[in-house]
């Protein structure tokens, strides 16, 4: 998939040896010529498989702050690190990272900017960001209305597309591509909510959140966006390939 990409070649463990798993909070142990790519916040394991599968890659090594949830990546066969990004060491390793539903879960844009900055530094080819939309907090506050995650407890960052613009041009990355992902058209779709549901709520349901206005939206709505971002010039017909999966 690199050669087809026309990215750098994927790292190979060579004939004959094993592919260990790193001891799991000793990211001192990593081996990274094994990996083809890093997972920033990888939880039990779901966005390092996706990662893999969506851009052809032989193998990550995904990082989270949870033991708990390394724990459970690491049951299903997977290899990952318990650890703060912060702490691993490495320039250049690996030839892409990946943070899916992660930067939500940051305090601040400060942090959101800082494992950025480490995830351009750890990566040779480009970052993958799969993030919950906010970008239309505001317009549903405005009709009663909110989407179910705007409201956690955990997503204490709403990282807007111009936030993500301003650090990756303040990192000097000046290639990046945004996709929107799963428009909703009105307010009958299941992640909308009353704004007078509590916090940290799921899906609608009548009988837990109460009724909702009825409402066609006079724009898309979109639950997630995509970003991709280069850390280095890519012709155009690879980059077009990867954004497009």
């Amino acid at each position: 998939m690199s050669a087809r990409l026309g990215l750098s070649p994927q790292p190979s463990t060579g004939p004959g040896r094993a592919a260990e798993a790193p001891q799991p909070g000793d990211v001192r142990s990593i081996d990274w010529a094994l990996y083809d790519f890093v997972d920033i916040g990888c939880s039990a394991g779901g966005s390092l498989q996706h990662a893999a599968k969506r851009f052809g890659a032989e193998r990550g090594i995904g990082i989270d702050i949870n033991p708990e949830k390394v724990a459970a990546a690491r049951e299903r066969g997977l290899h990952a690190v318990a650890a703060d990004i912060a702490d691993v060491g490495g320039r250049g390793v690996v030839r892409f990272a990946t943070m899916m539903q992660t930067l939500e879960h940051l305090p601040d844009l400060d942090a959101v900017h800082a494992v950025l900055a480490r995830a351009a530094e750890l990566a040779t080819d480009f970052l993958y960001i799969h993030h919950p939309s906010f970008e239309d907090e505001h317009y549903l506050l405005a009709r009663d209305l909110r989407l179910y995650y705007h409201n956690w407890s955990g997503h204490p960052c709403h990282a807007l597309c111009a936030d993500f613009f301003d650090i990756f041009e303040r990192l000097g990355l000046m290639q990046y591509h945004v996709r929107p992902l799963q428009p909703i058209e009105d307010s009958s779709h299941p992640a909308v909510l009353p704004v007078s549901a509590p916090k940290n709520q799921h899906e609608y349901d009548e009988s837990i959140h109460g009724a909702k206005p009825e409402l066609r939206f006079d724009r898309l709505i979109y639950r997630h966006l995509e970003f991709f971002v280069a850390l280095r010039p890519i012709e155009p017909a690879a980059w077009r390939r990867i954004v497009t999966g």
